[in-house]
């Protein structure tokens, strides 16, 4: 995954193309700082006691069901909203509790080829790239921590920062 975020490219209406280098990003992909507990045992369903939950039901069971692919026993839920966007949330594996995804944590990844999601099972940081929110700014790189209960935000490298130009054939 990591490949697909470098390689990841960035357009804005208002800007021109960029993309990301090794060299811009690096900052922001220091997974073994903050490192997670393995953990193993049965995956407990997905629950449908929040309201998100229950709108995304069909994606929380299908993602819950693949186990942990996030911070030792959690599992990060990836589900299209349509054209260069992506939607998640994290389901705890032992105990089926969906989390939504913080309000002001980037949804829509406008522009994109590949992957706006970066994490592992061995790490509790999470690195999004995008826009809060289809066409809203700032648009960028994001990092995050998991506490166990929600994230903390840890850094944003913006948008200009993280790209370098490139000409579109």
């Amino acid at each position: 995954m990591l490949g697909a975020v470098l390689a990841l490219a960035l357009q804005a209406s208002d800007a021109l193309p960029c993309v990301m280098t090794p060299a811009k990003v690096a900052p922001a992909l220091q997974f073994a700082a903050y490192p997670a507990r393995p953990w193993s045992g049965p995956v407990a369903k997905a629950r449908q006691d929040t309201r998100f939950a229950r709108l995304f039901r069909t994606a929380m069971k299908d993602g819950a069901a693949k186990g942990p692919n996030f911070a030792g026993r959690f599992t990060i839920v990836e589900f299209g909203c349509g054209t260069s966007c992506v939607n998640w949330a994290v389901v705890d594996a032992k105990t089926g509790r969906v989390f939504d995804p913080p309000p002001t944590a980037p949804l829509s990844i406008m522009y994109t080829s590949g992957v706006g999601l970066e994490f592992r099972r061995d790490s509790r940081l999470l690195v999004l790239t995008g826009g809060p929110r289809e066409g809203q700014k700032p648009d960028g790189v994001y990092s995050y921590v998991w506490t166990g209960e929600t994230f903390r935000k840890i850094g944003f490298i913006p948008r200009a920062k993280a790209c370098e130009p490139f000409d579109a054939p």
